[in-house]
């Protein structure tokens, strides 16, 4: 448990911990204490009492003293042992700063162990803080200490750190100062918050039930990484937790996914971070340009803090269509910059909305988004035409066969070899499909042990290589030609 005596370890014990919990992690994990995983439960990494009920106001270090008045750290945080998140020479320089080998390299100048090279030390990413024998990593800032003989630096750097960028490159590549791993392609691979939903198929069964298929469709939705949670229309997301409901029509699920959840590693993985910026900043340019282009004042509030005001409230207890009710408020919103100010002004918008929606669709003017659909429907029923002629010219059926002349002595014989280069064919479209679904086509390459053998949403959901069985650390999209 030594591992545990570093506050900045112990703080990323709290990955899951909740965000309204009465006592943040970061106070938790200053007192000495690590999250268990089990609710809220921490441990003390000195006398290991563990504390699990916590009240607004509590004061962690008090109810540690309480808990064990003879614990090392209660007594003396200092002498404990224990390595405080900002320490020695870090602050003195700046984080970017060690991200270069040679200021790395010049931090162990005063090294006290001979047995570990300071030059291995600073290739794996470590600089030294003149603390006993521990060493902070520039990338994740992971510290390690009491090494012993024989020890390799990535070795244990990729054991304990086994997500941060500079433990998956390994010894053979290194990256330049200030760049960071994204910017080369590479994704340090972390766990998702709900495994269960990390395939596609445990995702599209969530949907069975889902009530507004007509509003969105929920393939489109699990293909997105969103699995359904049985309430009204809430998704939540198997990666990243991040959750969205009060679906519109015209509502895209990745783009959706990418605005408001923008750092989640699955729409990184699929899409890329180009797509995610650009989705960032298309969102951002097009509130400029409809406050700029119509005059329309700046919205006070977001549609989510609108939805919580006082007259949506009483609109959704009078049993008025969720849906229908957010977007009226988003195109007040859009319109006027603040929500509506009574709940009589909100019922009249959607009612209003809703006798339109409602007309007979023979009677007025088809909507500009059908001519969409209708494009789309003529796309689908003329590729399936196509396909079907294409298969009927080249596999003749058995009437036409047996109509068919005989071949003359003087027609072209078929090559001997028409067998094995179809053979061939198959061979090289099997080995692009993924291992894992054998449905689509390879595109992710696993590190370190570079294999190339699955597709984008199969990635997500395994922590070893389905060929070797080795971990992976990282994840590099592809794209075949």
């Amino acid at each position: 448990m030594s591992d545990m005596k570093v506050e900045e370890n112990r703080l990323r014990t709290f990955s899951r911990w909740p965000s309204d919990a009465p006592v943040s992690p970061e106070r938790i994990a200053k007192a000495g204490f690590f999250a268990t995983g089990s609710d809220l439960e921490v441990q003390c990494a000195w006398c290991e009492k563990k504390i699990a009920a916590w009240e607004y106001g509590d004061q962690v270090i008090a109810r540690h003293r309480r808990l064990d008045p003879l614990c090392r750290f209660v007594i003396n945080p200092t002498e404990s042992g224990n390595v405080p998140r900002a320490s020695g020479s870090s602050q003195a320089t700046g984080v970017d700063d060690w991200k270069n080998e040679e200021t790395r390299l010049r931090s162990f100048s005063r090294w006290p162990v001979t047995f570990v090279s300071p030059a291995a030390l600073a290739k794996a990413g470590f600089y030294f803080f003149n603390l006993e024998d521990r060493v902070r990593c520039a990338w994740c800032q992971g510290v390690v200490g009491q090494w012993e003989e024989g020890d390799d630096p990535f070795t244990v750097h990729q054991r304990f750190f086994p997500t941060c960028p500079r433990a998956v490159l390994g010894p053979n590549i290194d990256i330049p100062a200030g760049e960071r791993i994204s910017e080369l392609g590479i994704q340090a691979t972390r766990p998702p918050k709900m495994p269960k939903y990390a395939s596609l198929d445990a995702r599209l069964r969530t949907f069975a039930a889902w009530p507004v298929a007509e509003v969105q469709r929920g393939e489109i939705l699990a293909q997105a990484g969103f699995y359904y949670q049985g309430n009204q229309d809430q998704v939540r997301c198997f990666q990243c937790d991040g959750g969205l409901k009060c679906w519109l029509p015209d509502d895209d699920a990745w783009c959706e996914h990418a605005k408001w959840f923008p750092k989640c590693q699955f729409v990184q993985l699929m899409k890329g971070q180009a797509y995610i910026e650009a989705i960032q900043r298309s969102s951002a340019s097009q509130k400029q340009e409809s406050s700029a282009r119509t005059g329309r004042p700046e919205p006070t509030m977001t549609l989510d803090e609108a939805m919580a005001t006082e007259p949506v409230r009483q609109t959704l207890r009078m049993g008025l269509h969720e849906g229908r009710i957010r977007a009226a408020t988003k195109q007040q919103l859009e319109h006027r910059g603040r929500p509506f100010d009574t709940a009589d002004d909100l019922v009249r918008a959607v009612l209003g909305g809703q006798v339109f929606n409602e007309v007979d669709l023979d009677e007025v003017e088809p909507p500009e988004g059908s001519n969409v659909i209708v494009r789309r429907v003529s796309d689908i029923i003329g590729f399936l035409v196509n396909s079907t002629t294409h298969r009927m010219s080249t596999e003749a059926p058995p009437a036409a066969q047996e109509m068919a002349p005989p071949s003359s002595p003087d027609a072209p014989e078929v090559p001997k070899d028409a067998q094995s280069l179809e053979e061939e064919n198959r061979k090289l479209k099997d080995a692009r499909l993924c291992k894992i679904c054998m449905d689509e086509e390879i595109s992710i390459v696993f590190l370190p042990c570079a294999h190339l053998a699955s597709c984008g949403q199969c990635a997500s959901g395994v922590s070893h290589c389905p060929l070797c069985r080795s971990v992976i650390n990282g994840r590099v999209r592809i794209f075949l030609s």
